[in-house]
């Protein structure tokens, strides 16, 4: 089997507190709110806490009935620091530690389009020139 090919690649990112801009190699360019990036945390224990449990059987023991909030919603949706992932991804750090996600090129492309799509009062998307 071959590499899987997005679409697209980024050819710049940059990060801001509250979004995460991506310049592709198609010309187009993304603003992903950091909200809609820290909700689709890629990482197990952020799946899992939404409900998808396919990491969690053969790890985890017994869920926790008590749930400790040790942050806030700011610390949690502002990110402060991006590196690169091997050439398909990139590391997200957020202001509550939180870094454990790796957000795949094509995650970040099905989020833009996905903001794109639903017409959200969030999506920033500038279209690629013609």
């Amino acid at each position: 089997m071959g590499i899987l090919q997005t679409k697209r690649s980024p050819q710049k990112v940059a990060r801001s507190n509250d979004n995460l801009t991506i310049e592709w190699t198609d010309g187009s360019c993304s603003t992903i709110p950091a909200i809609v990036l820290r909700k689709n945390c890629p990482c197990a224990g952020c799946r899992e806490s939404r409900g998808d449990d396919s990491h969690s059987k053969p790890l985890t023991g017994k869920r926790r009935a008590l749930t400790i909030i040790d942050s806030s919603l700011e610390q949690e949706t502002t990110l402060i620091h991006v590196w690169s992932v091997g050439a398909y991804a990139i590391g997200l750090k957020w202001k509550d530690g939180h870094d454990s996600g790796i957000y795949t090129f094509e995650l970040l492309q099905q989020l833009s389009d996905d903001l794109v799509a639903n017409k959200s009062p969030i999506a920033k998307v500038k279209p690629s020139p013609k």
